[in-house]
């Protein structure tokens, strides 16, 4: 009867929030508070308190929160032992993931959950958004994990983080020709390093170029690339400027090899979401549906994640 509910409780309590609880579960606010007021009314306890520093857990709600972590654990093992029974091939999870995410968050959130879950069996398929969510229309992967907004009825769609992206130039002692802040005019003049069609970065600078009536083709383009380490290298070499998420630089910029510029006429950082995407008709089979809970509640970010740095 409760299930929903007893699922709240301790992440109610673990964030001490109950709107904070709510976007990790993708529940309204007031559908939380009335989820809990349905227990405490069937229970005849109140189950949190509120003070100065969030709500906390009553006497009564610290019994029913561990009953409930007991109940889930007790749950999720009953889930896996009939799904076991019922479809050998429950445990195959094939995730798609665009670069920046599936070469540097992705392999550490599986690690992740291999330890909770240690019979999946997970292939991880690395492209750029365009071809990632096509891959998951054709049924070609299970789940998606990609940057860049997905505006599309075919899939459901979590924004579970923001990338944070940065200009880089070359930070060798012979390439003193980048300012550390340049104008859109400058940048329009320097060789300029592109990602190829269909990738997010690419859609952010086009529609933050537009704003100030500037496009792609403005740019000084010298090469298109399909990987971010073969941007990097040749940024590296002192060959261009280019777009990239902060996260993929973090090596290069504590060595001194890369270093950021900022333009003038953009007053805040680039960014992209990184979402969350999943077929619209189709109800996640018993390990997909795991992993989506596992990632939108982070349970891997605290270690695995860490795409809003800014340098």
């Amino acid at each position: 009867m409760f299930f929903n509910q007893f699922e709240i409780i301790p992440i109610v309590a673990e964030t001490k929030s109950f709107s904070k609880a709510g976007k990790l579960l993708h529940i309204s606010q007031p559908a939380i508070s009335s989820k809990i007021q349905a227990m405490e009314d069937y229970y005849k306890v109140k189950l949190f308190n509120r003070t100065s520093q969030g709500v906390t857990l009553t006497e009564a709600g610290k019994i029913i929160c561990a009953y409930a972590v007991r109940f889930l654990d007790m749950h999720n093992s009953m889930e896996e032992d009939i799904n076991e029974l019922l479809n050998t091939d429950s445990k195959y999870l094939t995730i798609g993931a665009s670069c920046t995410v599936g070469n540097y968050a992705m392999p550490c959130s599986i690690y992740a959950f291999k330890g909770k879950y240690p019979e999946a069996r997970i292939k991880l398929d690395i492209g750029n958004t365009e071809s990632i969510l096509e891959k998951l229309k054709n049924k070609e992967i299970d789940i998606a994990v990609v940057e860049g907004k997905v505006e599309n009825p075919d899939f459901i769609s979590y924004n579970i983080d923001t990338s944070n992206l940065v200009f880089i130039a070359s930070n060798e002692d012979n390439n003193r020709k980048y300012k550390k802040e340049i104008s859109l005019k400058e940048l329009s003049a320097k060789p300029f390093i592109l990602r190829e069609q269909g990738s997010a970065m690419r859609i952010v600078l086009e529609k933050a170029l537009a704003q100030y009536g500037y496009s792609i083709d403005d740019l000084n383009i010298v090469s298109e690339m399909t990987s971010i380490h073969a941007v990097k290298e040749l940024v590296s070499g002192g060959l261009g400027i280019s777009l990239v998420p902060a996260i993929a630089i973090e090596k290069e910029y504590n060595t001194g090899t890369l270093r950021t510029l900022k333009i003038k006429e953009f007053v805040s950082d680039l960014d992209m979401d990184v979402n969350l995407v999943y077929l619209n008709y189709e109800e996640p089979v018993f390990i997909t549906e795991k992993f989506i809970r596992f990632i939108t509640r982070k349970e891997a970010y605290d270690f695995c994640w860490n795409l809003r740095r800014v340098f």
